[in-house]
């Protein structure tokens, strides 16, 4: 069951600039002459997990002519089959005819609703925030899209008001998408050896000698009807920075490789697994919030491998990954390829995991009840609402009291149980304290 959403309101208010920035593409036209949008134009995309349907439409407004009366029937026949419609108004001005004809029609419409004043940025007129709130719509959401401010609030609230199959699959990766992997780590680890292990064929040069691969090598491949783009980098020296070589430009575009890929592969050579560079790579990988595992490579030098006390190892070297999947394999004898993807998989689901705001909220409720945060000034600090605007990285916007009053420890244990109570396997994630009584009420 795909939900479409559809986004109303009179021209100029920015229904476009909206839809922009809730597909996080720009797609519709934007422009400040009144009525620029005549046509209905839909997309369809991941919002945290879900997919949906977004239907961005003309104003709505008083006809002049048959055209006028088509499109406005058009739209009107959008409405009555969306499931959830975005009520857009202008916040700098005050509410007008045009937007009154507006709500009489989305009043004699029995489906969801939510308001949002758009144009939230500088000064606007703070009256229509009671107007609004006198239709019986519920409380407005307060945005400005050009700006992208509290877009990640919109998006809570339309995820709350929507349905999905309790038993549907949430879609991890858009089949038409790739999800790029970029294979790093040090010279001579093994990164080109599994390039063309993956691949099955010879398409990264081999060998002792460091820096053999220099610009960066892509392929595509498909493994259970998804699409993989498999890029080798170059590897890292001891001089990460690669500022005392030549071989500055390839560090430079290994570090730009991993910004742009959505899931890292660091390898790993067995027999220095325990270096510091290889805790510098992790750290650099780990900043970046990227989707990432370890795969430790050339087992097949020894009969048997303590895999346990390998990962004991790296976990004590680099405790911000603790839980991290590690993969071990043998590029050169094609060893643990196979198990290595369904790692890939799995990871890729949990990167993009989608915790409902109940559950984050039970959560966190018990443990602050449990271990409550040092006071501020002889004030308690309390926390008031979690929410999970988006994944890939997972993050999580915390509305508390008194933001600058919470410590960087207690920060790190609220981390770190996110991380343990809901199984995401040492990724790093984001979480943004915000000081607000209630996220979806900002007067």
């Amino acid at each position: 069951m795909t939900n479409n959403i559809i986004i109303v309101g009179k021209p100029n208010v920015g229904k476009s600039s909206l839809f922009n920035a809730l597909v996080k593409k720009n797609l519709a036209l934007v422009d400040n002459t009144p009525r620029y949008t005549r046509d209905i134009k839909k997309k369809k995309f991941l919002l945290s997990d879900k997919e949906v349907i977004l239907i961005d439409s003309p104003g709505l407004f008083e006809p002049k002519d048959k055209i006028e009366e088509k499109i406005i029937q058009y739209t009107t026949d959008q409405i009555s089959k969306s499931d959830l419609i975005l009520l857009v108004f202008n916040a700098k001005e005050q509410l007008t005819n045009d937007d009154y004809r507006l709500i009489s029609l989305i009043r004699r419409c029995e489906k969801k609703k939510i308001i949002v004043l758009n144009k939230t940025e500088g000064n606007y007129n703070s009256d229509i925030i009671h107007d609004v709130e006198k239709l019986g719509f519920g409380l407005p959401i307060l945005i400005s899209s050009a700006h992208m401010k509290s877009i990640d609030i919109l998006e809570e609230k339309i995820l709350q008001n929507l349905r999905f199959k309790k038993n549907s699959k949430e879609l991890s990766l858009d089949i038409s998408e790739k999800l790029s992997i970029a294979i790093v780590g040090k010279t001579n680890s093994g990164k080109s050896t599994l390039m063309n292990s993956i691949s099955g064929q010879d398409v990264s040069i081999t060998g002792n000698k460091p820096y053999l691969t220099r610009d960066a090598v892509e392929i595509t491949i498909e493994r259970k009807k998804l699409n993989f783009k498999i890029i080798d980098t170059a590897g890292f020296s001891k001089d990460l920075s690669g500022s005392k070589n030549l071989n500055k430009d390839f560090v430079d575009q290994t570090k730009k490789k991993i910004r742009l890929s959505q899931m890292i592969l660091i390898v790993m050579d067995i027999d220095d697994y325990f270096e510091r560079l290889h805790s510098r790579i992790i750290r650099l990988v780990y900043d970046e919030h990227r989707c990432m595992l370890i795969v430790v490579n050339k087992i097949d030098k020894y009969k048997k491998i303590y895999q346990e006390s390998v990962k004991k190892k790296l976990y004590d070297l680099n405790p911000q990954i603790n839980g991290l999947p590690i993969c071990f394999i043998s590029a050169k004898k094609k060893v643990g390829i196979s198990s290595l993807f369904s790692v890939v998989f799995s990871q890729n689901s949990v990167w993009r995991k989608r915790i409902s705001t109940g559950k984050l909220n039970t959560w966190m409720e018990k443990l602050v009840k449990k271990t409550p945060p040092p006071l501020h000034k002889g004030r308690s600090i309390k926390f008031k609402y979690i929410t999970q605007p988006n994944s890939a990285p997972p993050k999580f916007n915390i509305y508390v009291n008194y933001t600058q009053a919470i410590k960087s420890e207690y920060k790190r244990f609220i981390e770190n149980n996110i991380r343990k109570n809901f199984d995401l396997n040492g990724l790093p994630i984001k979480i943004i304290y915000k000081k607000s009584k209630n996220p979806f009420n900002q007067k």
